[in-house]
């Protein structure tokens, strides 16, 4: 990676493995979270020792909480497990003051690691998951690099009962209220979730903590990143300077690589969180993601979406689905998709093809790159 303290498009070191440290090595305590020398956390110069959140060897704690080597959070009760609040803004505050927030699940990996490392009693009380509302389908995440739900969004995540959805609490009287908030009830791995009246009611609260840190830094082809869920096998990079969508494929492949394919859930969880902490801030970057034949009708008369490693992104065993609310829709305005994250709407960080042409004729992107490629 480049040089200690360089902002996104500042000088940029010629080797993306390049030390932050004078001496030629990364060390712990330059703001760097070096995965691949093991580190979870780094908070940088002066504070490298965050008492209950980064040790001074640059790992995690986490009090009698877990941390999980998918993505290097913790998740630890707020108080104690016996502990139960209402969700606004009691539970969201409890977290708040831990430096992290109610949890959310961007997988079901992620769900059961944390169920099962924590031993959550498979019965009730239920947990609060941080997704809200004042609608009573669409549920927006706490979390701003993190999808929130809805019937109609194929790429966000929840723990679902066999129709679907995400059902109801029937009250005592047998009616149902407002529930404009999700509760976990582990009654089973994965748990079903459920919603629920965000006060008036008390739940255990369970929080989430990232890493402090940085997993990017300038380098000579634009931004490199690296994540915990893909370490060892890709490298990224985001270049801020908007372009096309055909350039930013060639430009890409002038790195030895091509635009980012999503793999997993995890996958784009991890590489928004990053996004969202660089700079300049970027709000949408084109993805390996787009129409096969330029949008030629396929042999049933349907086009289809082929993401740029050749996995058609509706077979059965392709990646999750990547796209946001509606969408794709029919006849959208571009063949190639895209990434978008505008805080406060329930498919934050998920695939597009629909919005006006002005708007995304031009945007950042990001390439991915096998490990052993350093841009």
């Amino acid at each position: 990676m480049g040089e200690a303290g360089l902002e996104a498009g500042g000088d940029a070191s010629p080797d993306a493995d390049a030390a932050f440290a004078p001496d030629g090595g990364p060390f712990c305590g330059d703001g760097y979270i070096d995965l691949e020398a093991g580190e979870q956390c780094d908070p940088g110069p002066g504070a490298t020792a965050l008492t209950g959140v980064c040790s001074a060897k640059c790992q995690m704690e986490c009090e009698s909480g877990f941390v999980w080597p998918g993505n290097n959070h913790c998740y630890l009760y707020w108080a104690d497990s016996g502990t139960a609040l209402a969700f606004n803004p009691n539970a969201l505050s409890a977290c708040d003051g831990l430096g992290g927030h109610v949890v959310t699940f961007a997988s079901g990996p992620e769900l059961d690691a944390v169920q099962q490392s924590l031993e959550l009693p498979k019965t009730d009380p239920p947990f609060w998951v941080g997704l809200g509302t004042t609608d009573s389908m669409s549920y927006v995440s706490v979390a701003a690099y993190e999808p929130g739900w809805d019937s109609t969004c194929p790429g966000c995540y929840a723990s679902l009962d066999p129709t679907g959805t995400i059902p109801r609490y029937v009250d005592a009287d047998g009616g149902l209220s407002s529930q404009s908030c999700v509760a976990a009830v582990p009654d089973g791995l994965p748990s079903v979730w459920r919603q629920r009246p965000c006060k008036g009611v008390k739940t255990r609260v369970l929080c989430e903590r990232e890493p402090i840190g940085a997993q990017y830094a300038s380098c000579e082809a634009g931004t490199c990143l690296d994540l915990v869920a893909t370490l060892g096998e890709k490298r990224y990079v985001l270049v801020t300077e908007p372009t096309t969508a055909a350039l930013a494929a060639q430009a890409c492949a002038s790195l030895g690589g091509r635009l980012v394919v999503l793999q997993s859930r995890d996958e784009r969880e991890q590489l928004w969180l990053q996004l969202s902490r660089s700079a300049p801030l970027v709000s949408r970057v084109w993805i390996g993601l787009s129409l096969a034949d330029g949008g030629a009708p396929g042999d049933a008369g349907i086009s289809r979406w082929v993401w740029d490693d050749g996995t058609a992104a509706d077979a059965p065993d392709a990646y999750p689905p990547p796209w946001g609310d509606r969408q794709p829709v029919a006849n959208g305005t571009t063949s190639r998709a895209y990434l978008r994250a505008l805080t406060g709407e329930v498919d934050d960080t998920l695939a597009r093809n629909d919005e006006p042409l002005p708007t995304i004729q031009t945007m950042p992107y990001v390439c991915e790159l096998a490990a052993a490629v350093a841009p």
